[in-house]
Parts: structure tokens; C-alpha cells; sequence
């Protein structure tokens, strides 16, 4: 086929500044890449990296188990699946449909690969992906833009596109994990982290700052909450609610842990997230069935109201007042393996599960929120208007992985911590307030990732 008949020819002369224009006209907000390997192809999945928590920047769908037949051995396996709102962009730079692509997390290798990526797309690069055509040359990119939606738009580029020749030239950039970022037209090419600890360095140095919070409209007003310490430090840092659930700052998430004195942080409760159960007699018969039956009378004496809460933590007793344990299923500690169908449950004395969370209900969470972390210490003022500092020693967590998430469950490092509770318990209009936390001691935080250190924000960026 003529080059000039060839759908795909355009890409062979595109350059870099009208690839990242087309893509910041599809709202793209960040911009990773991936040099692809000769066996990236429309028959082969594409290796993008270990483990799901790794892959934060991408807003993917609800993560589902799903059962297999393996291509190589014949065999059943279980993998999980999370879907993408992936788009290929044509020469003119309208975006066209992807509808079957997805993330696949095989954890018996451990390995994520996309997949379905040109299956049902209209307008697909598909001389660039079949391996009777190109699909079998090295150094081909993928590119990838990132939108504030759940939107990703996409474009491959040809070794020999000026676009691409431009990208390899002006390596290494900034790395995110087996992929590569690229700064956006009109941005200086910039290290997330260092510039991470540049707005931290500031806002340490602002001193004492009121209690604040981002409203819908990006402004900031006062936050009367008594737990704004978070809400503060995302205002100053100009992050607004993450209604999707991505990463906050330049693909970091920005943790607060209370502290009494930030120049000296001594060890805090941190939450690591708040997912609801997906089984059990809490998802069976309800949440106000459930505390009605393993619930206990307000130690405080509020008046007709039923509490669930408490310290649960695997292979410790029931607690005294809900006769209710954790307990995990499914996961082997002496190798770190874990059965994808697994489970943690609270248990009750005869063995009924009064509620579980499935390891993919976790992995969702997990998977878009804790692949990088900087946990900062805050301050809160003891008098007068609500006020709070923030400290420059910094820890940071990286390399999360759902199998270290697991063992520190296992070991009793990370534990259950409810704060359910049923007001007018005993009328036919109760209110049930819902909160099931999984919480870890700052000492612990290591144990999550791969990779943890403490910093201080300021000495880097001065370095």
C-alpha cells in the first residue's frame, strides 16, 4: 500500500509541539509515554507494569475478578480487570472510541497489561499495532494524555516521526514507574517530587495559616469542620476534591497525620482509606441490621443510639463488644501470594461473615491512591480561631504494592477501626452513620511500600 493510501501515514511526520496540541485540546492535563517493544502488538498485551497501584495517574474503572483460560498452558486463572475510557485521536485530532480497553492485573506473575486497546474503535492506528504491517518494529511510543476526567486520549507514534525522534533526544524525563512524563506545551520539564517539596517548603514557611478548604469553583473559604487540617493543605497546594479518586499532587498523594508539635513529629494514627464493605450480613441484610445485631450501647450514654467500633486487627480475639474478629482469607503469608477471590471478613462467634471486603474491592481503592504517598505533619492551634502549621519533615512512601498492603494486614500493622454508629436506634427512623476505616501507626508506614524515607522539604530543593 502507497504511503499516501496508507491511514496512518500522518504519523510518520507528526512533531512533538502538534502531538501535545492536540492533546491539551482534548483536555489532557498530563502526558505519559511508553517506548514500546517489538512484541507490542494488536495479537499481545502491553506490559505497562507490576502491579495496579502503580499505574495511580491512570483513571480507570471499578476493578472486577474475572476467570480465565490461559492462551499458554490451557489453564483457569483468575485475573482482575479495570476498564479505561481510552481514545485514539485521528489526523485532525478528534478523539475516537476504544470501547473495549482495559487494564488486566495477572497476579500470579504479578504483571498489568492493557489490552482490548483497538477493538471495536473506528478510526484505530492499526498498521502500527498489526504485525503483518509495523507492529512488530521497536522504539514505536505510545503516548497517553491523562484528562481531570476519566478520559484518555492516545496516539503511536513510528520510530522515525520527528515527534518521536524528539521525545528519545531529549531523555531521560521524568519517570513514572515503566513509563515516561512528558511536560505539556508552555511547562518546564520539572521533577514532581522536587516540585513537591518546593510548595511543601512554602507552606512550612508560612507559619501558622487559618483553617481552609477549595470550593467547586477553585476558591478558597473558610473550612469550620474540626478535622480541616487535610482540606487546609490541599487549598494551599491548589488541589480541589478528587472526585475520581487520582492521585493529588503531580501523581503523589498528600497525606495529613496530626501531630502535637511539627518541628518534632512523633509517631500519629494515619487512615489509609475508607472502603465500604462488599459482602457479608452488612451488605445482605443492611447496615442498620447489622449494627442492630453486632452493635453496643453509647459508652458515653447518648441516648438511643448503638455504636460498632473498636480495634480489629487478624489473628487477634473477638472484641469484647461485638463478639466480632478479623480475619483474612486467602492470602499466604510465607510467600506473599494471594488467591484473587480472597477476602477480609469480620466474623462473628458462629462463624457468620457480618461483613467482608473482597481483595478487589480493596485493590480499587488502593490501586489509585497510595502508589506514591508524602504523609506531612500538621499542627493544630489549641486556642482561638481554628488555625494549623505544617511540618517540613516529610515521610514518603513508594512502590506501594497490594501484596505489602496484605502482609501489614497479616501482621497486624494495618487494623480495622470503625466509627459506625445508629441514632434513634429504637424507632422505626433510625440513622445509621456509615465509616469503616483501615488505619496504620506512622512507625508502620514503611511496611506498606517498597520504598520509605523521611525528608526535609526545604534541605531538598536548597540541595
Amino acid at each position: 500500500m502507497a504511503a499516501c493510501e496508507d491511514p496512518d501515514a500522518w504519523l510518520s511526520y507528526i512533531t512533538l509541539d502538534r502531538v501535545l496540541a492536540m492533546l491539551q485540546d482534548n483536555g489532557t492535563v498530563e502526558v505519559l509515554y511508553k517506548i514500546l517493544p517489538c512484541n507490542a502488538n494488536s495479537k499481545n498485551q502491553v506490559y505497562l507494569a507490576s502491579d495496579l497501584s502503580q499505574l495511580g495517574k491512570l483513571p480507570s474503572g471499578e476493578v472486577t475478578l474475572h476467570r480465565s483460560t490461559s492462551v499458554k498452558s490451557g489453564t483457569q486463572e483468575a485475573v482482575f480487570r479495570s476498564k479505561l475510557e481510552l481514545f485514539w485521536l485521528d489526523r485532525d485530532g478528534r478523539p475516537h472510541a476504544a470501547p473495549n480497553a482495559q487494564l488486566i492485573l495477572y497476579p500470579q506473575y504479578p504483571e498489568v497489561r492493557l489490552s482490548g486497546f483497538l477493538q471495536g474503535c473506528a478510526r484505530p492506528p492499526s498498521s502500527l499495532w498489526n504485525t503483518g504491517k509495523r507492529g512488530s518494529e521497536a522504539d514505536r511510543i505510545l503516548v497517553l494524555g491523562v484528562g481531570r476526567d476519566r478520559r484518555i486520549v492516545a496516539i503511536t507514534l513510528p520510530p522515525e516521526s520527528p515527534a518521536a525522534r524528539e521525545i528519545r533526544a531529549t531523555e531521560p524525563h521524568e519517570a513514572y514507574g515503566a513509563l515516561g512524563v512528558l511536560p505539556l506545551l508552555g511547562q518546564q520539564s520539572a521533577d514532581g517530587f522536587l516540585a513537591l517539596m518546593g510548595e511543601l517548603c512554602r507552606i512550612h514557611r508560612l507559619g501558622w495559616v487559618p483553617s481552609t478548604r477549595l470550593d467547586r469553583d477553585g476558591r478558597i473559604v473558610p473550612c469550620n469542620a474540626s478535622n480541616c487540617n487535610g482540606n487546609t493543605l490541599e487549598s494551599l497546594l491548589g488541589i480541589r476534591s478528587n472526585g475520581f479518586s487520582l492521585p493529588d499532587y503531580r501523581g503523589w498523594e498528600i497525606k495529613v497525620r496530626q501531630v502535637s508539635d511539627v518541628d518534632n513529629p512523633s509517631r500519629s494514627i494515619v487512615t489509609l482509606f475508607t472502603p465500604e464493605p462488599s459482602g457479608g450480613r452488612y451488605i445482605a441484610d443492611g447496615v442498620v441490621t447489622f449494627i442492630r445485631c453486632y452493635g453496643y450501647v453509647d459508652t458515653l450514654g447518648r441516648p438511643d443510639r448503638l455504636n460498632v467500633g473498636g480495634v480489629y486487627r487478624v489473628n487477634h480475639p473477638a472484641n469484647q463488644r461485638t463478639g466480632l474478629r478479623l480475619v483474612m482469607q486467602g492470602f499466604d503469608a510465607t510467600t506473599d501470594h494471594y488467591i484473587p477471590s480472597g477476602s477480609i471478613c469480620l466474623m462473628d462467634a458462629r462463624d457468620n461473615i457480618a461483613a467482608a471486603w473482597s481483595f478487589a474491592k480493596l485493590m480499587d481503592h488502593w490501586k489509585t491512591k497510595h502508589a506514591q504517598a508524602a504523609f506531612v505533619p500538621a499542627q493544630a492551634s489549641t486556642s482561638g480561631d481554628r488555625r494549623y502549621r505544617y511540618g517540613r519533615k516529610i515521610q514518603l512512601g513508594e512502590g506501594a504494592e497490594f501484596r505489602l498492603f496484605l502482609r501489614a494486614v497479616h501482621e497486624g500493622r494495618v487494623y480495622y477501626d470503625p466509627g459506625i454508629k445508629l441514632e434513634a436506634a429504637s424507632t422505626d427512623r433510625p440513622r445509621p452513620k456509615k465509616r469503616s476505616q483501615f488505619r496504620v501507626s506512622s512507625g508502620d508506614l514503611e511496611s506498606l511500600y517498597t520504598s520509605s524515607r523521611i525528608v526535609d522539604a526545604c534541605t531538598c530543593i536548597e540541595g
